[in-house]
């Protein structure tokens, strides 16, 4: 007999969930929400767009979001030709929608880094995630990277980037510079160096300093640049905040560094740096989005956070300390909750022909998870530590049915499904609820996370060595778990928890290189 919640017990239930994690009013979210690097996020007419680079930086994807805390769908934009000037290490790329039209401002080389030059694509259609084509290259004195566009308030463009200055040892040092634009595709005027003294903590890993990633931030008349500083690849990396003081931006007399870094490394989090700014879906709030290293050393593993930030009584911008990763956050103001799946109509049948339906927090999407033959890889052992996961997006449940084939190949982790999860985040264990696994060492499990460590509700020994996939089914209704494998009527393991009961409905490959098929999942 089907059980379903009154309205009263389910919002009993509601509350008992809640009541694992940090109050808030509306949706919450973990840091870090996926793999990457170098993001930049524009909000236009109430969607997010993200651009990025694809992995080995080879092409540009974009995503599309109605919520910042999920990078949503995407599209290989760009994909730049075998050979030539501009065909190797698209680095950072910039998605904007300047009168009318889109571009994406990214840089390129051919394969040796010294041969860096900014250049920018011009989208085919109005679509943004449509393509895009090579439109020009930005006429530099020499390297560069990182270009960012921005128009003043005396309604003309500029563009800021990194570049190495000239007369200097190649790689010693990377300073900021910022020109006038004739166009879009085109710069105007000399380029004026505004990098100035360099503060101590701007060169750790780099002597003579190092200065890339400006994000233009305009706000009551007033023109900051947010910049990434110190090695990319250290601990130390971190973000820097200088001002035009007196609105003559290519003077560079005018700019002004903060003597202190605005955003740096904790005990928790390492290198957080080359990020940028956008607002909250309503515009009410301003929020930062940062990339930092998985290592507490410093390195080029990396995933992406994303910050409230507010403002100092004098008008600057505060970005506060990056707070630690697991720990639960309100959502962005305005950013639509999932919706709670509870009638009929709700079942959905996967066939895994793309990963639309699915948020990856995962290693690198399109490096550890793929599509292929009607299928779901995960490659979970590319970097154990990211805890491979990805959530059904936009979909909760309370008492549902939901079942999947999985099967293990290599590693020494668990996969399985998860199931009335919140907060999931990039790490091992980095979500509020329960999981359904399958162990390295012949386990069925049920557990549960409180964000941080697995309690093992139930368990059972797997018969033998399976060299097949398993079929796991999971019925949730109340307070009763259960776990059935390869069509059994009796549960392989069960068990009572009162802690979660409801969330979204995902799949767990955490350190082991894992394949999914026959996914479904339907309301009670």
């Amino acid at each position: 007999m089907t059980r379903v919640l009154s309205p009263a017990l389910l919002a009993l239930a509601l509350l008992l969930g809640a009541a694992a994690a940090p109050a808030a009013d509306g949706p919450t979210y973990a840091n870090p929400i996926y793999g990457g690097q170098d993001p930049y996020v524009l909000l236009h007419d109430g969607v997010y767009y993200i651009a990025a680079s694809a992995p080995g930086d080879s092409a540009i994807v974009v995503f599309k979001s109605d919520k910042l805390t999920d990078p949503g769908v995407s599209r290989t934009v760009y994909v730049p030709p075998a050979t030539g000037p501009y065909s190797k290490q698209l680095w950072a790329p910039e998605i904007h929608r300047i009168d009318g039209q889109w571009y994406i401002y990214t840089c390129a080389d051919d394969g040796d880094n010294a041969n860096h030059r900014l250049i920018v694509l011009k989208a085919d259609t109005d679509d943004p995630l449509g393509s895009y084509s090579m439109a020009a290259e930005l006429q530099t004195p020499g390297w560069a990277i990182d270009e960012s566009v921005f128009r003043a308030a005396d309604g003309k463009l500029y563009c800021v980037w990194s570049g190495w200055p000239v007369d200097t040892v190649p790689d010693s040092t990377q300073h900021l510079f910022i020109s006038r634009m004739a166009s879009p595709t085109e710069l105007a005027g000399p380029a004026v160096d505004i990098s100035g003294k360099m503060h101590e903590w701007e060169t750790r890993g780099r002597p003579d300093g190092l200065n890339e990633g400006p994000q233009p931030l305009l706000r009551d008349g007033r023109v900051f640049i947010v910049y990434a500083c110190s090695g990319s690849w250290t601990a130390d990396y971190a973000l820097g905040v200088m001002e035009c003081t007196d609105g003559d931006l290519l003077n560079p007399d005018s700019w002004v560094k903060q003597p202190k870094p605005a955003f740096s490394r904790t005990d928790h989090v390492y290198g957080p740096g080359h990020g940028c700014l956008t607002k909250s879906p309503d515009g009410a709030e301003d929020w930062l989005v940062y990339h930092s290293s998985i290592d507490p050393e410093g390195s080029w593993n990396r995933s992406v956070s994303i910050q409230r930030f507010t403002w100092t009584a004098d008008g600057a911008p505060n970005f506060g300390r990056p707070a630690p990763w697991g720990t639960v956050l309100p959502a962005p103001s305005g950013e639509p909750a999932n919706k709670l799946i509870s009638e009929p109509g709700g079942e959905l049948a996967e066939t895994f022909d793309n990963l639309d339906r699915w948020e990856p927090i995962c290693f690198f999407r399109r490096t550890s998870v793929r599509v292929r033959d009607g299928a779901l890889q995960v490659r979970g052992t590319l970097d154990p530590r990211y805890g491979d996961k990805l959530v059904l997006r936009d979909r909760d449940y309370a008492d549902f049915e939901a079942e999947v084939e999985v099967n293990r190949r290599r590693g020494d982790g668990a996969a399985g499904l998860l199931f009335r999860i919140s907060n999931a985040a990039v790490g091992v264990n980095r979500y509020h609820g329960y999981t359904a696994q399958w162990t390295a060492d012949n386990r069925v499990q049920l557990v549960r996370s409180n964000g941080d460590e697995l309690t093992v509700l139930a368990e059972a020994d797997l018969p033998g060595r399976p060299n097949r996939p398993l079929h796991l089914r999971v019925v949730a209704q109340g307070d009763r778990l259960s776990v059935y494998l390869d069509g059994a009527r009796k549960p392989l393991i069960e068990a009572q928890d009162e802690t979660y009961f409801t969330g979204a409905v995902g799949l767990l490959s955490g350190g082991v290189n894992s394949t999914f098929d026959n996914f479904q999942v339907r309301p009670l």
